[in-house]
């Protein structure tokens, strides 16, 4: 089920109706509804994968329980039988990621290992024949699976105490706002949150309206916009070779930007409309400074797991140069084939961890006062970015070659033929601008747009609500390709 869909449109009022007036005096009905609900809107797609969700719902809940027995165990254990309480600790930890990256690679990189496995047998004359499966990546498995694996590796580590109720656990993994794309929760933080009782914050729905508001504005007006340009150009480049694909890679980028951070608003104010206040995923990564501070601003639930649970346990940079540069490759590898089985997001992946090792030097660390300056720095972080992401974008690694070696400021005359006219180019180019002074103005004061409106007259405040929400309708790009589709919902 979409954000942007009708049956949504029909779902969330429902939902929310029932959970504040017939559920609200009872945290474990609540808990319960919240569970039907985030079951039915992922069930909407296809209700078969549900099976995976409960499977990993179940087993983590199981095995944080078996560590957290281990850990008592391990505190009390005589000096003999400590090794082999470690060692159970360790095995039933393995359980947990065996699992858990077991149906992320079968659904996900069956077929591209399998692809790839028969290339390099071939290399050694070796011929091997095998049915390629079609199988189909269940929406939204790369997210829950990490957050479900980040439960049990925290309780080994003793970051968190298991949960006692399974109701809260499930309602954890799958509550439905964040289910499909995210952001990434933590335990620590997100599942406490499940033994409240919360009751109605007019204030917090009214922020949280604020935020679902642009952020349908940055996916509809915006993001769909851009993207039948994008479409037209990454599915010919031999057509819009030279200026229109300098356009396209730039559309691109910020077609990405507003379409996933737009959902991480959606989400984030829908579940502050139940009193669930999840982590930020996005701060304007666009003003970056350097290409470190860009992956703290960019999908950062994401960027944090990495860290977290793959770059720090490598070593992080307590090894010497050498090795936090080969944690950094690493690191980011594995994060480009996260968002998808093709070489091409490997490439993509590596080709960021280079610019955080040879390039972040020369822009050094400390943010800049002078704004010349800073502008200058994100300006060149953004175009390194956008170029990085042609690999991202192509299908393939000789599409990708093909977009590069096309690329120039020729044919500037050729850019309204993509899609876009000359009119719609201009009015994308204009929101653009809108966007870009928006986050200017946030960056200096995150509220402060926010607190301008709320200090208006009741009348002036709903007369703007009503043209913000009639020039979406009205002035919003619809039947685009896939239905308008997330991005990520692909990963």
């Amino acid at each position: 089920m979409l954000f942007n869909s009708f049956a949504f449109a029909v779902f969330f009022p429902i939902v929310f109706i029932l959970y504040w007036s017939v559920f609200n005096k009872s945290v474990t009905k609540r808990n319960g509804f919240l569970l039907i609900a985030s079951y039915i809107f992922y069930g909407w797609w296809d209700w078969r994968f549900l099976s995976l969700i409960i499977i990993s719902s179940a087993m983590d809940f199981y095995i944080g329980k078996k560590i957290a027995i281990l850990n008592e165990e391990e505190d009390s254990a005589a000096t003999g039988n400590l090794p082999h309480v470690q060692r159970k600790r360790k095995i039933w930890l393995a359980v947990s990621i065996v699992i858990n990256l077991g149906f992320l690679g079968f659904f996900k990189y069956f077929n591209f290992f399998a692809d790839n496995l028969v290339a390099l047998l071939s290399l050694a004359n070796l011929s091997v024949s095998y049915t390629t499966l079609n199988v189909i990546l269940p929406i939204g498995i790369s997210f829950y699976t990490f957050q479900t694996l980040s439960y049990t590796i925290d309780i080994y580590k003793r970051k968190v105490s298991p949960t006692k109720s399974i109701l809260q656990f499930f309602v954890f993994v799958s509550f439905f706002p964040l289910l499909v794309a995210g952001p990434i929760e933590r335990a620590k933080h997100l599942l406490p949150q499940f033994t409240r009782l919360y009751r109605p914050n007019y204030p917090l729905f009214r922020k949280a309206l604020f935020l679902i508001g642009w952020g349908f504005f940055k996916k509809i007006m915006i993001a769909d916009r851009l993207a039948v340009y994008v479409d037209s150009v990454f599915g010919d480049t031999t057509a819009a070779a030279g200026a229109p694909l300098i356009l396209g890679v730039i559309f691109f980028a910020f077609q990405l930007y507003l379409d996933f951070s737009a959902y991480s608003d959606i989400a984030v104010g829908t579940a502050r409309l139940f009193g669930i206040e999840p982590c930020k995923n996005f701060k304007r990564p666009y003003l970056s400074t350097s290409f470190s501070n860009f992956w703290k601003r960019w999908h950062i639930s994401l960027s944090s797991w990495f860290q977290d649970y793959l770059y720090i346990p490598l070593g992080g940079n307590r090894k010497g140069n050498l090795r936090t540069q080969i944690n950094i490759l690493i690191v980011f590898t594995v994060s480009g084939l996260w968002h998808g089985a093709s070489w091409n997001f490997v490439i993509w992946g590596a080709i960021n961890a280079l610019f955080i090792i040879f390039l972040d030097s020369l822009l050094g660390k400390t943010e800049a006062k002078n704004h010349l300056v800073r502008g200058v720095k994100s300006f060149f972080i953004f175009s390194c970015w956008a170029l990085s992401l042609v690999f991202f974008r192509a299908q393939g690694f000789q599409n990708a070659i093909h977009y590069f070696k096309n690329l120039s400021f020729a044919n500037s005359s050729n850019l309204a033929n993509f899609g876009l006219n000359a009119m719609e180019l201009t009015f994308s180019c204009l929101l653009l601008i809108v966007l870009l002074i928006t986050e200017i103005i946030q960056e200096r004061d995150e509220e402060a747009i926010v607190q301008k409106l709320t200090k208006q007259t009741t009348v002036v405040r709903w007369i703007l609500y009503v043209l913000f929400v009639l020039s979406i309708v009205y002035f919003g790009a619809y039947g685009g390709g896939n239905e308008n589709s997330f991005i990520y919902f692909q990963f």
